[in-house]
C-alpha cells in the first residue's frame, strides 16, 4: 500500500519506510523515516513546491497529523527533521523525513463502537480486539432511570461514579484521555479506580450499581485496536 502523511500519498515504488523506537526523556518513542525522489516535474521550481508540501504537511511543534504505513492502521506524529537536495540539471529532486510519533503504537482507522443495553447490575459484554497490544476503552453510559454510583469493570481494573444519575443523564470514561464527565462537564474528582482496558485476547466487561438503581441504562463502548 502507500504510505501516506495527512492528505498526501508516497509513490511505493520511489519511497522507502523505516521505523525504530527510541528512548526518549524515559519514554519510548517510535520514530520513522521516510526517503523518497520527487521526479517528473517541468520545472526546479515545482520540484520545490514539491517538497515544501511534504515540509509543510507534518508540523514541527505537535503530532496533529495521521501517519499510515500499513492499511488500516495510523500514527499521530510531529516532523522531527527534513533534508532535500535538488538537481537542477535532471530535474529531480529528493528527500528524507524523519517523524516521532505520540504513542508508540499504531491504532486502528477504524473506531469500533459497542452498543450494549444494560438492564441488571452484573450485566456483562464481551469485546475481543484485532490487534497485538492493549486498546483503551471509552464508555458512554445513558442513564434509564435512576442509576447510583455505577461501576464497569474488565475484572482487574475498575472505574466507579461516585453519585446519581437521572433519566438521560450521560456518563462518560474516556479511557483515551483519563477524563470522566457527566452531561459534558468534568466529574473526574468524583470517580475512583481505574479505568478498564482490553487485551489482545479480549476482555468481558462487568456493569455494577447499587441496589436501589433502576439498573436500566444505553451503554456504547468504543475503541481502536492497537499494534506494538
Amino acid at each position: 500500500m502507500a504510505v501516506t502523511l495527512g492528505t498526501l500519498s508516497f509513490d511505493s515504488s520511489t519511497t522507502t519506510v523505516r521505523e525504530r523506537h527510541e528512548e526518549v526523556g524515559g519514554r519510548r518513542e517510535r520514530v520513522i523515516e521516510i526517503a523518497g525522489i520527487v521526479a517528473g516535474l517541468s520545472s526546479e521550481g515545482a520540484i520545490h513546491d514539491a517538497l515544501d508540501a511534504i515540509l509543510n504537511e507534518a508540523s514541527s511543534d505537535d503530532h496533529s497529523v495521521a501517519l499510515s504505513v500499513r492499511a488500516g492502521r495510523r500514527m499521530f506524529v510531529r516532523r522531527a527533521e527534513f533534508v532535500r537536495n535538488v538537481s537542477a540539471d535532471a530535474l529531480t529532486g529528493s528527500f528524507e523525513l524523519k517523524l516521532a510519533a505520540r504513542d508508540p503504537f499504531e491504532e486502528s482507522t477504524a473506531l469500533h463502537s459497542v452498543a450494549w443495553p444494560v438492564t441488571a447490575s452484573g450485566a456483562m459484554l464481551e469485546l475481543t480486539a484485532n490487534g497485538n497490544a492493549t486498546a483503551r476503552l471509552a464508555i458512554t453510559l445513558t442513564a434509564v432511570g435512576t442509576i447510583i454510583n455505577p461501576t464497569f469493570s474488565d475484572g482487574v481494573r475498575t472505574i466507579a461514579h461516585n453519585g446519581t444519575l437521572l433519566t438521560g443523564d450521560v456518563l462518560r470514561f474516556d479511557g483515551n484521555t483519563g477524563v470522566v464527565t457527566l452531561n459534558g462537564d468534568d466529574v473526574l474528582p468524583y470517580a475512583s479506580g481505574v479505568f478498564p482496558d482490553l487485551g489482545p485476547d479480549g476482555v468481558t466487561l462487568t456493569y455494577e450499581d447499587d441496589a436501589a438503581s433502576s439498573h436500566a441504562a444505553n451503554v456504547t463502548v468504543e475503541y481502536r485496536d492497537r499494534w506494538w
